[in-house]
């Protein structure tokens, strides 16, 4: 797929509030639920109840654009649009038959983009993030398990013969030895379904011609310019470049 990047003032210009399924497919949901139990399990309840709320419904929110472009008709979806009539703007789109299917559009005068749903992270900064994400998870898991396993298991050396100090340290570090790999082993499961929207991702930013587009991460570049100046819904919705 090769993107064009159009440019003009738009005009016949309507926006849509709706729902679709954007990322996840019956087997992902299958996986989001073991998250969940494993989460119940080492006593995060809030983290499981969320898991198991994301996995139940999948459907978000966006806002499906329809405008004209001097005069050749765009259509399609981005988290939400800051636009307006009569604004100029360049849009990467693809052809689709009787019109142009919309995946990025930027506003240069101050440098405002909204991009395709799950679009905002390359290759490389993408998986920097599942990673992060990974250790500090599965970290804070780990912890409180392991911190519950040695607070119980003490209440067991008082009466136990066969409990004592070093089976509590093997159990815990077995406790380590097995989450660590079986929610590294999701982490990856689960950053590669959003593989598409990376690859999109990285489509969007060639076209516009940025450089080094597999490091582009504009989260992470929305956040440090919304430190810098004002409250604007950076990072969310629509991003600045």
């Amino acid at each position: 797929m090769a993107l064009q990047i159009l440019k003009g003032r738009i005009a016949r210009y309507t926006k849509k509030r709706d729902v679709a399924n954007f990322v996840f497919t019956d087997d992902d949901r299958a996986t989001m639920g073991v998250v969940a139990i494993a989460a119940s399990l080492a006593g995060l309840s809030g983290q499981a109840i969320s898991t198991a709320t994301v996995a139940a419904s999948t459907e978000e929110e966006a806002d499906y654009l329809e405008f004209e472009l001097e005069g050749m008709p765009v259509k399609g979806w981005v988290w939400r649009s800051p636009f307006k009539e009569g604004d100029e703007v360049e849009v990467a789109a693809e052809w689709q038959e009787e019109h142009y299917e919309l995946y990025a559009a930027a506003r240069p005068i101050d440098r405002t983009l909204a991009l395709y749903p799950h679009c905002s992270r390359a290759s490389k900064s993408h998986w920097r993030n599942i990673q992060k994400w990974w250790l500090q998870g599965t970290s804070a898991i780990l912890l409180l398990g392991g911190g519950m396993m040695e607070v119980y298991g003490r209440s067991f050396y008082s009466w136990s013969p066969f409990f004592n100090e070093k089976m509590g340290a093997v159990m815990v570090l077995s406790f380590v030895a097995f989450f660590y790999p079986m929610f590294a082993l999701m982490a990856w499961s689960l950053g590669r379904k959003w593989m598409p929207f990376v690859r999109l991702s990285e489509k969007i930013f060639s076209a516009f011609g940025w450089k080094n587009s597999a490091s582009i991460d504009l989260v992470k570049r929305s956040k440090e310019l919304r430190r810098k100046s004002d409250p604007a819904d950076y990072g969310v919705f629509y991003f600045r470049y």
